[in-house]
């Protein structure tokens, strides 16, 4: 058995004080979760390992057993979907014991040894001719960019999936072979990283290289190693990392899913060497994400981004809702946090995520996984089809169920206690203590739930019992059927009521768990709100039609639900107030958790009434989360104003062939971006590029008369070139920029570049000498009218 000794530092520092229940000790009994998890079996079982890892075979200089993926796998991220199996498949092992399924672990486990052992170094890893990467950083020539570094996608990003797949391989699945695959492959990141100056590192730390320091804390803590927390600390970003601990907030415009996972490893530093700072910058982030930039099913971003706090519009109306990523990484985060000091409104914001947005992310009856949630109302989502797509959350996706167990239970191990913190069916053990609980209920269809302690031996502890601020009146609790004093119902965030006693064989607490309405307005303060009853958001479906790409092809952005919009003055407004909507909801009888709105809507609703359910139990559908609330008087010039809206968005969206939304990852990647001496920037919530040259690829069809809009600001001294295919199109100066505005600018593309294109263009922007390009907004592609 591979056991490395303890050496860590002895220094006095504080530790979490709680820890969850091992995997392999809790286990969900039949519920609404037990459908996803099966279905999250059949997706896993659906994937070739050897096609999965042979990115890693080819980089070995090994012969691949078989082709490798396509879509990302193909694309510059080859490899990082074996890192992600790793990862739930060893959460998933745990979580079920299921047979197949270990076999598949140590099965790709041992072939990733072989890999790394066919090096000869510890690197391993399946980046596109990664070698010669490392080779350019190891002697300082580092090209950093958000998304790209030395003109790879995202290496450290990539190398991060393969590294957590072997620690929770080696951790969870507790497969001990995985354990010196992972500790060779964290000294070469070791070795590598000695070679730079911390300036270097630094720069290097510009493009996304997702939980680095997480997972190097994490080995420092199971290894004693002290070194590996030092390298946890060289892989943290200062540029996020100094102003969060100052309690700024610098999120505007940055790359949500970026920084997550960043603020994932400050907390595991801080827990596992004691800094303050490293914990103050992730309990600040935490609270500003979930407070101010979150929607009501926990999700947050638009289009990938951080948008301002104070303007939602953006989010609102956008077709690229929030990312399922975020969710994901802000829920290992909150555990985080939990874990070192355990509070309501954190496992307020789990739950809320775990059923509106985790939950809700996969399609239980035919397997597949959503990567955009849109909030506007009356659009799609998309679902990933087994061995088409490999987008990042598919991933995370497929990391998900093995840990819906995760947060039901905690411990704290030096004292004994236990805490419950989501009604949720399972069983947890700690054999330890001699100690077996058991939750059996039918929540949320059913509003009560019950926990069961098997002890081998009385035993005096506290049990930490969760009360959902969602309840209010109506939550009871009894301990072997006498009523316990619960006190007043709380405000806004759930407490815990500890429960003190020396506690027996067949002790039995019953909660009567009502679920009661209520109305969330976004952040920003607009008129939109979405319902919620108890801890769960109900939608109303909109309709069936036009769902274009549910089940998509392998194509360029295809994980966007690029189906037409539905015209928001077409879609009801709610003629009511926050106070009284939840009075005029009306259950369904025979229909758990159903509800019909018996108010006035303007326009009427097609069917002539809005059902609403648990958005958990909508897909393959258009849908309504959000609704604008209005008085009668102001309905109808409210709707004028979005119509007008509405007709001249959907003409530029009906003439566009093409579009690149600059300075945006996927938008970029999917358009061939290249480019030298150039910047990313934000302001009034969109994204820009501008600086020295870059180009895009956009497509047409063959001998379409087309025109390129360009939406741009300026800054005085701004001169450039605008070239298609080689040719000159403009040469745009302040006379048409128009220095300080946000200028469009409408370029048609001469007949006979259109001939010889095929369909094809590369735009390109060229500045002139001593001058930049202006910022670019966005680029489209239109028929010529």
């Amino acid at each position: 058995m591979f056991s490395p000794p303890r050496t860590m530092s002895t220094d006095p520092r504080p530790t979490p004080v709680l820890e969850s229940f091992p995997f392999d000790s809790l286990r969900l009994a039949p519920g609404i979760f037990t459908p996803a998890l099966a279905a999250n079996r059949d997706y896993l079982l659906a994937l070739e390992p050897d096609r999965l890892l042979a990115p890693f075979l080819r980089e070995a200089g090994r012969q691949p057993k078989a082709p490798p993926y396509g879509d990302w796998e193909s694309g510059g991220l080859d490899g990082h979907t074996a890192g992600h199996t790793l990862s739930a498949l060893a959460t998933m092992v745990a979580a079920t014991g299921d047979a197949a399924l270990r076999e598949r672990l140590e099965t790709m486990v041992d072939e990733l040894a072989a890999c790394q052992e066919a090096g000869g170094d510890g690197y391993l890893g399946g980046i596109p001719r990664g070698r010669a990467l490392w080779d350019e950083i190891r002697t300082g020539r580092i090209e950093a960019e958000r998304f790209s570094l030395n003109g790879r996608w995202v290496p450290w990003y990539n190398l991060h999936k393969t590294l957590a797949g072997l620690r929770d391989a080696w951790s969870i699945a507790r497969h001990e072979p995985a354990g010196p695959v992972l500790l060779r492959l964290a000294d070469w990141c070791e070795s590598l990283l000695g070679c730079l100056t911390e300036e270097q590192v630094q720069t290097m730390l510009q493009c996304e290289h997702g939980g680095m320091n997480e997972v190097l804390a994490d080995l420092a803590e199971k290894t004693g190693r002290e070194r590996y927390l030092r390298l946890a600390r060289r892989f943290s970003h200062r540029a996020l990392l100094d102003p969060l601990a100052r309690g700024l907030d610098p999120l505007n415009g940055l790359h949500a899913n970026t920084q997550i996972p960043k603020v994932c490893g400050f907390a595991r530093i801080a827990a596992a060497g004691g800094d303050q700072v490293f914990g103050e910058a992730a309990r600040f982030f935490w609270e500003r994400v979930t407070r101010h930039r979150s929607v009501a099913f926990g999700g947050n971003s638009v289009a990938e981004h951080f948008h301002p706090t104070d303007d939602f519009s953006n989010l609102f109306t956008h077709r690229e809702g929030p990312e399922t990523c975020n969710t994901h990484n802000l829920l290992r985060l909150t555990s985080l946090l939990f874990h070192a000091a355990p509070d309501g409104e954190k496992a307020d914001f789990f739950e809320r995520a775990l059923y509106n947005h985790i939950l809700s992310s996969i399609d239980p009856a035919r397997p597949g996984f959503v990567y955009f949630t849109p909030i506007r109302p009356g659009h799609y989502r998309v679902y990933s089809v087994p061995g088409r797509h490999f987008w990042c959350c598919v991933g995370s996706g497929l990391e998900n169920p093995g840990r819906y167990s995760e947060f039901i239970f905690a411990r704290d191990p030096a004292r004994g206690d236990v805490y419950l913190n989501l009604f949720i069916a399972a069983t947890a053990r700690w054999p330890e203590r001699g100690l077996v609980l058991e939750q059996s209920t039918a929540f949320p269809d059913e509003p009560r739930s019950t926990l069961t302690l098997r002890l081998a031996a009385p035993r005096r502890f506290t049990l930490h019992v969760r009360r959902p601020a969602w309840a209010r009146e109506g939550f009871a609790l009894h301990l072997n059927g006498r009523p316990l004093p619960v006190g007043r119902a709380p405000e806004s965030v759930s407490r815990y009521l500890p429960i003190e006693r020396e506690w027996r064989d067949g002790d039995r607490l019953d909660f009567d768990l009502p679920l009661h309405t209520r109305i969330e307005q976004l952040p920003d303060g607009s008129p939109h709100h979405a319902i919620l009853h108890g801890p769960l958001l109900l939608a109303a479906i909109t309709g069936h039609h036009d769902l274009v790409g549910v089940r998509p092809e392998a194509a360029r952005m295809a994980h966007v639900a690029s189906g037409p919009l539905t015209p928001l003055d077409q879609l009801p407004i709610l003629v009511t107030d926050p106070e009284k909507l939840p009075s005029q909801l009306q259950a369904v009888p025979g229909a758990p958790l159903t509800f019909t709105y018996e108010g006035e809507a303007r326009p009427a609703p097609p069917a002539g009434q809005l059902t609403l359910r648990p958005f958990f139990r909508v897909h393959e559908a258009r849908y309504q989360i959000y609704w604008t609330l209005l008085p009668a008087e102001a309905c109808e010039a409210h709707r004028a104003a979005l119509a007008a809206a509405e007709t001249t968005a959907t003409a530029r969206d009906a003439a566009t062939c093409d579009r690149v939304r600059p300075g945006e990852q996927q938008p970029e990647l999917e358009h061939n971006f290249s480019g030298e001496e150039t910047t990313t920037g934000e302001s009034a919530g969109r994204r820009f590029r501008r600086g020295g040259w870059f180009s895009y690829d956009l497509t047409a069809p063959a001998d379409l008369p087309v025109d390129l809009l360009l939406s741009c600001r300026a800054e005085e001294g701004d001169r450039f070139d605008l070239l298609v295919n080689e040719t000159l199109l403009a040469t745009e100066d302040p006379a048409s920029l128009r220095p300080g505005e946000v200028t469009e600018i409408l370029r048609p593309i001469p007949p006979e570049v259109i001939h010889r294109a095929g369909g094809r263009y590369r735009v390109r922007f060229q500045a002139h000498p001593g001058a930049q390009t202006a910022a670019l907004f966005d680029l489209r592609l239109l028929r010529r009218s």
